[in-house]
């Protein structure tokens, strides 16, 4: 039977693995530093789903209190997520009760990489801030015990049947051609020979 105190000092061992480890689940987002401005940035949602809704999640504050949210920095911000050569920008949204929050809800729709890009000026200094949040992955990879097929792994599917058909269908075309061909012939050689 174990005693009370190996039962107490497991307990501790056990809270300091989890209090050392909870810090380095929310470190999640990327945090920037531009100009006078501290900036956290990342999905609102993590791990980030294909096709599922999801959002930015900003916290912006002053470099000297990087604790203390800054209010009304929406009004001078602009958010553009920008992926391959596509770019969509969305207006940010101040978090209810939550000074310095900000959001702007979108849904990703391809897997992969995506860019965070704030623009704009807060107070006199500029903001050029550019972050790649974590990548965007199929439901697929989480799903257990069972994966679900998602939407785009179905689109892919039709996607690779319909090149598959058309492939089918030119060499099945060629063989005909082939096949008219050789008749013509025949038909010239037997009118040939009489």
């Amino acid at each position: 039977m174990m005693s009370h105190k190996f039962v107490l000092r497991l307990m501790g061992v056990v809270v300091l693995v989890v209090a050392c480890l909870v810090p380095a689940l929310a470190q999640a987002h990327e945090t920037v530093d531009s100009g006078n401005y501290h900036f956290e940035i990342g999905w609102v949602d993590e791990p980030v789903i294909i096709g599922e809704r999801n959002a930015l999640d900003l916290f912006v504050a002053t470099k000297d209190k990087p604790d203390q949210g800054l209010a009304g920095a929406e009004q001078g911000l602009k958010f553009t997520v920008e992926y391959g050569g596509a770019s969509q920008t969305y207006d940010l949204v101040p978090v209810e009760g939550q000074d310095g929050h900000y959001t702007a809800v979108f849904v990703p729709t391809r897997l992969g990489q995506y860019t965070f890009h704030l623009t704009g000026q807060i107070g006199s200094d500029a903001v050029d801030v550019s972050v790649k949040p974590e990548e965007v992955v199929a439901a697929g990879k989480l799903d257990f015990p069972d994966p679900q097929t998602a939407a785009i792994d179905l689109q892919g599917q039709v996607v690779a049947a319909q090149g598959q058909a058309g492939t089918a269908l030119l060499v099945g075309g060629a063989g005909l051609a082939v096949g008219a061909i050789g008749l013509v012939v025949a038909v010239v050689a037997l009118l040939k020979k009489k």
